[in-house]
C-alpha cells in the first residue's frame, strides 16, 4: 500500500508561532476541534479500524464549539434525585445512557469502564507509546502522533481512544492527556463491550451534583438539549442520521439556539418534543399553559413571558 500524502494540516493547538490557537466561541479547553483535524486526515484502513471500536459516530462530528450561556443556563436545571434537567414549564430531559446514545452513539456495553490510575498498565504501554516523552504527554504531542501515523494497529486505537476520551469524552483539567485511560487501552479489543454512554452521563451526575457546572462532556450536554427541542415550526433542515453528533451543525445549533433565546438571556423559549415536554393541550396551547403557570408557580420560577 501506497503511503498517504499527508494534508498541510497544523496541530489544533498551535496557531503556527509556537503559541496555542484559541477560539473566542469555545469555552472548554478539550475541544472537539481538536478531534476534527484528526479525523480529517485518517486513512481509509484507520476509519475502518474506528469502526470496529464502533466509535465511528466520532468520525463525524458536525459542530465544534459551545454556546457558553447555554451550558451555565442548563447546568443550573440540573435535578440530581430525578436525573434530569428540569426546564421550567416545558418538560424534563433525561440525563443516563440511553439519552447519551441518542446523543453521541458510543457504544453502550454491558460492562463499566474504570477509569482510574493502573500503574503496572502505564509503565507497561507508557514507554512504547510515547518513548521520548512522559506517559501523559501534551495533546498537541498526541495529536501529533496520530496525524503522523498510517498504521491501524493496537497502537493506533490505544492512541485514538486516549485522545477521545481526554479531549471529549472526560476532559482533562489541563493540556496532557489522562493516564487513567491505561486500564481500559490495556485491553483495547474490549471497548466495544463497555457502557461509554454510562461512562459521560456518571461523570455529569456527579459534578452536577456538586455543583462543578463546567466539568464534563459538555459537548454532550449541548446536544442533548438542542436536539430535545421541538423544531417542527423553525426552518431548519437537518440531514437524516442517527446521533445527534452527526446531524446538529453549527449553523443550525446557532439558528435554534436564537429562537429559544428568551428577552432575559435564559432559553426555554420552545417547546421540548413530546416525549419529553408538558401536553399543553390540557391547558389550551402552549400560551394557555403559560399564563396558567406564572399565575400558580412559585415567585422564585423563571416567568416565561
Amino acid at each position: 500500500m501506497a503511503p498517504k500524502k499527508r494534508k498541510a494540516v497544523r496541530a489544533p493547538f498551535d496557531d503556527g508561532d509556537g503559541h496555542r490557537a484559541t477560539n473566542k466561541r469555545i469555552r472548554n479547553r478539550a475541544s472537539p476541534s481538536a478531534f476534527v483535524k484528526i479525523y480529517e486526515i485518517l486513512t481509509v484502513d484507520q476509519k475502518a479500524t474506528v469502526v470496529t471500536m464502533e466509535l465511528d459516530s466520532m468520525l463525524d462530528i458536525k459542530c465544534f464549539y459551545l454556546h457558553s450561556g447555554l451550558i451555565k443556563w442548563l447546568t443550573s436545571l440540573y435535578d440530581p434525585s430525578s436525573h434530569e434537567f428540569v426546564i421550567p414549564g416545558r418538560g424534563r430531559i433525561p440525563l443516563d445512557d440511553r439519552s447519551a446514545f441518542r446523543t453521541l452513539g458510543l457504544p453502550i456495553g454491558s460492562e463499566e469502564v474504570f477509569y482510574s490510575v493502573d500503574s503496572d498498565a502505564e509503565a507497561s504501554l507508557g514507554p512504547t507509546l510515547f518513548p521520548d516523552d512522559v506517559s501523559t504527554p501534551f495533546f498537541s504531542r498526541v495529536c501529533e502522533l496520530l496525524m503522523d501515523m498510517t498504521a491501524s494497529d493496537d497502537k493506533f486505537k490505544q492512541l485514538y481512544l486516549m485522545f477521545l476520551v481526554s479531549i471529549i469524552l472526560r476532559p482533562t483539567t489541563r493540556n496532557r492527556v489522562s493516564n487513567r485511560v491505561y486500564r481500559v487501552m490495556a485491553n483495547i479489543d474490549n471497548v466495544t463491550n463497555l457502557n461509554w454512554c454510562k461512562f459521560v452521563v456518571d461523570e455529569h451526575h456527579n459534578a452536577l451534583s456538586e455543583g462543578k457546572f463546567n466539568k464534563g462532556c459538555l459537548f454532550h450536554l449541548q446536544l442533548l438539549y438542542v436536539d430535545s427541542l421541538d423544531t417542527s415550526g423553525l426552518d431548519i433542515d437537518l440531514p437524516e442520521g442517527r446521533y445527534a453528533v452527526n446531524i446538529w451543525s453549527a449553523e443550525n445549533i446557532d439558528k435554534v439556539l436564537a429562537a429559544d433565546l428568551n428577552q432575559d438571556g435564559t432559553y426555554g423559549k420552545l417547546g421540548l418534543k413530546p416525549e419529553f415536554g408538558v401536553n399543553h393541550s390540557l391547558f389550551g396551547g402552549a400560551e394557555g399553559f403559560d399564563r396558567w403557570f406564572n399565575t400558580n408557580s412559585h415567585p422564585a420560577c423563571p416567568n416565561q413571558e
